[in-house]
This record gives C-alpha cells, sequence and structure tokens, in this order.
C-alpha cells in the first residue's frame, strides 16, 4: 500500500518514538522560509548531538486539504471527512 521508503521511514520514526530519541526541528531554506523537520537524535562520542532528519512536518493545516487528496481504492475502511 504504501512505499518501501515510507515504510522505513515509519518503523525509523517508531523506533525513535518508543526510545524518546525525537524531535522536531525548525528549519529554514535557501528561501528563508520556515518548516519542520522530523527527526531521530542520538549522542555522539563527544557529547554532542546528531540529527538524522526523516520526514517533514506538514506547514499548511491537513484541513485545508480535504477533497483535494484522496486515499488509494484498496484502502481497508473509510476516509473520515466528507468527499463533497
Amino acid at each position: 500500500m504504501i512505499s518501501k521508503e515510507s515504510q522505513y521511514n515509519f518503523d525509523t520514526m517508531v523506533k525513535a518514538v518508543s526510545n524518546n530519541d525525537i524531535a522536531i526541528v525548525s528549519c529554514k531554506d535557501s528561501k528563508g522560509r520556515e518548516f519542520e523537520v522530523l527527526c531521530v537524535v542520538t549522542e555522539n562520542t563527544d557529547g554532542g548531538y546528531v540529527y538524522l532528519p526523516f520526514g517533514m512536518m506538514l506547514n499548511q493545516p491537513l484541513y485545508s486539504l480535504m477533497n483535494k487528496i484522496k486515499p488509494p481504492d484498496n484502502l481497508k475502511g473509510e476516509w473520515y471527512w466528507d468527499e463533497e
């Protein structure tokens, strides 16, 4: 149903959350626009932190995407929001 890359990122997120090794980091792109990145966080041998980005947060409210995205036809269950 989802790509192998998405499944790998999801598995990484689940492991990081279960170990309390996850952070949302506020970043800026080359044009100065702000966005948030999900990162796995670990300590390096010097006692500093290492951040491994693996996903981006949606910057717009998900509600505004209603009626613009559709689940795949083979999704088991129902799509919760209205499809007007």
